[in-house]
């Protein structure tokens, strides 16, 4: 990493003076004779990110977008020339959010208080998408996608439970009803980061609530903020109940991810041990397609090529939980 540098979305910066700079001034471990930055514990770890990442380090981005600058002719270094000098270590983000500097590492555009917005940086600088075109397109001729008929957008119908398989155990408990269960990115918290303090707990219930239709809710006598209880072979969440007309019939989602550590009751279901978070009910699927790489704008990487979210999306039983117990 010293001597080649650290890069990714098509871009690199050298590094070699920042990692020299981090043996004088963060814990180091020694293996052999030679002396390295430590990632033994997990603040060193988040110190070490931190410090050589184009989004927490200004001098860093500039680097990354000189190096963009070679590559496409364009004047690109003014995105990054005011924030050079901006660090941030674990204690900054510990006292108060900080917001990430420009860096060619993202394609939205954040200075002057902006919202992040994508390919603002495409759009606005003239910067190639990381197509084959260099624009945006439909139709993509790889071979996997010929093969499996997306070569251009096309309807999928939601998977169903038969498909999913993830109630070939799971049995009905009392007054249940079977819901199709999806995790959208989160309401009230950046993933887990900043949901615990008092202002975001009160928003939230001092939960991640279970978001489900009204009518569907009626049947099974669920009032909003009830108790619920909800299951599939893979896990189980307690939680609240949050009963709102605007979620689809049918359909029921936990906002991802909070930390399983704000009011998690006892499951009945499960031998009144502790219940899990929306990850319980979820497992990994991957898309024959989209493990495709090395041409054009494919390029797999695990949990981050796209473009659907099949692991967040399955079917569960849910029924009200019958006794609280902490």
């Amino acid at each position: 990493m010293r001597d080649k540098g650290l890069g990714a979305h098509g871009t690199s910066y050298a590094i070699e003076d920042f990692y020299d700079k981090m043996l004088e001034t963060h814990p180091t471990v020694t293996w052999g004779e030679v002396r390295y930055p430590s990632l033994k514990d997990a603040l060193h770890v988040c110190n070490a990110i931190l410090n050589l990442a184009t989004t927490t380090n200004g001098e860093l981005a500039y680097r990354s977008y000189k190096n963009m600058e070679e590559k496409t002719g364009l004047s690109l270094t003014p995105l990054a020339e005011k924030s050079r000098s901006v660090r941030a270590t674990f204690k900054d983000i510990q006292a108060q959010p900080r917001r990430l500097i420009n860096s060619p590492m993202w394609s939205g555009l954040t200075e002057n208080g902006r919202a992040y917005s994508p390919f603002t940086y495409n759009k606005e600088m003239m910067v190639p998408w990381r197509t084959l075109t260099g624009r945006q397109h439909f139709y993509l001729d790889h071979p996997l996608y010929l093969q499996f008929g997306e070569h251009l957008p096309t309807y999928k119908p939601k998977p169903t439970e038969a498909g999913h398989k993830d109630l070939l155990f799971s049995k009905e408990a009392g007054k249940s009803k079977m819901l199709s269960f999806l995790t959208p990115h989160g309401k009230w918290q950046i993933h887990s980061t900043y949901g615990d303090n008092q202002r975001m707990t009160t928003l939230s219930r001092g939960v991640e609530p279970f978001w489900m239709n009204d009518k569907d809710a009626a049947e099974l006598d669920i009032l909003d903020n009830d108790w619920v209880e909800v299951h599939n072979d893979h896990g189980v969440v307690v939680t609240r109940a949050a009963v709102s007309a605007r979620i689809p019939k049918g359909i029921c989602f936990i906002y991802h991810s909070p930390e399983r550590t704000l009011s998690v009751p006892k499951s009945p279901l499960r031998g009144n041990k502790r219940a899990g978070g929306h990850n319980s009910l979820t497992r990994v699927r991957l898309k024959p397609n989209l493990m495709a790489g090395g041409y054009a704008q494919f390029t797999y990487h695990f949990n981050y090529w796209g473009p659907t979210g099949a692991n967040r999306d399955t079917h569960i039983f849910v029924r009200k939980l019958p006794e609280l117990k902490w």
